[in-house]
């Protein structure tokens, strides 16, 4: 996050670096934060991540890969989600899912 930057801006900002989508109106599913959210870099260093996780459909684009940001990109339905994932992204997609469920 940039000083300055809304956690919106910081979404579409990084959505179009790791992407190449441009991103519109973005919808807040979650903000995840507190003790169970504990990482220890590779190098050493020790944070607690917050994390402000959004959905949209208003993106405009084609997927561009590049090497330095990702490992691979693709769109996934909801219902052929890869097994392997990071815990903290299959709880974000759960927290979509169940707002989806509740209206």
């Amino acid at each position: 996050m940039e000083l300055g930057e809304s956690t919106e801006d910081v979404g579409r900002r990084e959505v179009l670096e790791e992407t190449g989508l441009t991103v519109g109106k973005l919808h807040l599913i979650n903000i995840n934060s507190g003790s169970r959210y504990f990482t220890r870099a590779q190098n050493g260093d020790e944070f607690y991540s917050v994390t402000a996780a959004y959905w949209t459909k208003d993106y405009k684009g084609t997927l561009v890969y590049d090497d330095e940001e990702s490992l691979a990109l693709k769109f996934f339905s909801l219902h052929e989600l890869p097994e392997q994932m990071i815990g903290s992204h299959r709880e974000i997609i759960e927290d979509y899912q169940k707002s989806l469920s509740n209206g």
